[in-house]
């Protein structure tokens, strides 16, 4: 069982420097080539005795007898902790090639995709981006597209890129003289507002309006039957591939763990609707994560806003054993510049 106490200020510089050391090398770190190459003013024998005590106190374990130490969980939390104290975004490089990809970028469906790239390729490590909630987004064009009969579909675009599509079935037959009208209606009474807004107020308002022109009423009908369904938002993950050339990475726990995050979206999703909460980035290690399908890995997200509300995550999913000193500042700037372009697409 761990002893719990307040480092010391000669503990704190040790534990500081052993998990940047083995973040870097990823080799167990022994107590006389660690004193050597840090110039710590102490013997080798000190330092084993203060990594003895660091480990007594869970912040570091040995793989095997023989070997140096490397951090546990516990140990990283430490890290990150030290590095939240002061770390800053603007000393960063490349900073503005990942600004000027996300404004150049002409489609607006791929922005979120792009966005996910841009985490991988910098960091390394897999992209993580779940676009913006549906129920947060702001329409900008609604169209019906007659189908047969009585089937109509409907896409419904919004300022930030997602496109919702649903097929209904109606009672009547419908022409396509009709479906034109009912949106250029839709259009002009639902653009620039969000669908939570439109769901839960405009809706009846329309409806309550007595100078409403004939037919408007199914067409009400039709966008409600086509907005009021759950949609999930969709999640990107891009570089998985980075992940499999990192040694602890492929064996077979965190490997199983990958291919299940791969295979069943769902699991991550949850991981980042509820890190959606939370305003600051936010950093999970290991077992922090409280999914047992989630495995030896470290998962680091910030929330991005339209105004100021949260309405969607990105981050990147790698081993514990990360380059948080680059990786924490990196996802907090790249959510402030996702977050400042959506707003000004949504006005």
């Amino acid at each position: 069982m761990g002893v719990n106490r307040i480092l010391d200020e000669r503990e704190y510089s040790i534990l500081r420097a052993l998990v940047h050391e083995y973040i870097v090398t990823g080799k167990p770190v022994g107590s006389r080539s660690f004193v050597q190459k840090y110039s710590f003013a102490i013997s080798p024998a000190t330092m084993r005795n203060i990594m003895s005590d660091l480990e007594s106190m869970n912040y570091l374990m040995q793989p095997h007898t023989s070997a140096g130490r490397i951090p546990t969980d516990k140990g990283y939390r430490f890290y990150v902790n030290s590095l939240l104290e002061s770390y800053e975004t603007d000393v960063m490089d490349n900073l503005n090639v990942a600004e000027d990809i996300i404004n150049r970028e002409v489609q607006l469906g791929k922005i979120f995709s792009s966005i996910a790239k841009i985490l991988s390729t910098v960091t390394g490590y897999a992209g993580i981006m779940l676009e913006p909630r549906p129920e947060y987004t702001v329409v900008k064009k609604i169209e019906l597209i007659h189908l047969d009969r009585n089937e109509v579909i409907v896409v419904v675009v919004t300022r930030t890129g997602m496109v919702v599509t649903k097929k209904i079935t109606l009672l009547n037959e419908v022409s396509q003289e009709e479906m034109v009208k009912y949106s250029k209606y839709l259009t002009s009474e639902l653009c620039g507002y969000t669908l939570e807004d439109i769901n839960k107020l405009i809706f009846s308002t329309l409806r309550g309006d007595r100078f409403a022109k004939k037919g408007i009423e199914e067409a009400l009908d039709i966008a409600e039957l086509a907005l009021k369904g759950e949609n999930e938002a969709e999640l990107h993950i891009v570089g998985i591939e980075n992940l499999l050339k990192i040694p602890e990475m492929v064996e077979k726990e965190r490997l199983d763990s990958l291919l299940k995050i791969i295979e069943e979206k769902n699991i991550l999703r949850g991981i980042l609707s509820n890190a959606c909460e939370i305003e600051v980035v936010n950093t999970l290690i290991g077992a922090e994560i409280e999914n047992d399908d989630v495995n030896g890995c470290s998962i680091i997200t910030t929330c991005y806003k339209i105004g100021n509300v949260k309405v969607g995550v990105l981050g990147v999913i790698g081993p514990t054993r990360m380059n948080y000193e680059k990786v924490i500042p990196f996802i907090h700037y790249i959510g402030s510049v996702v977050s400042e372009f959506l707003t000004k697409m949504s006005k």
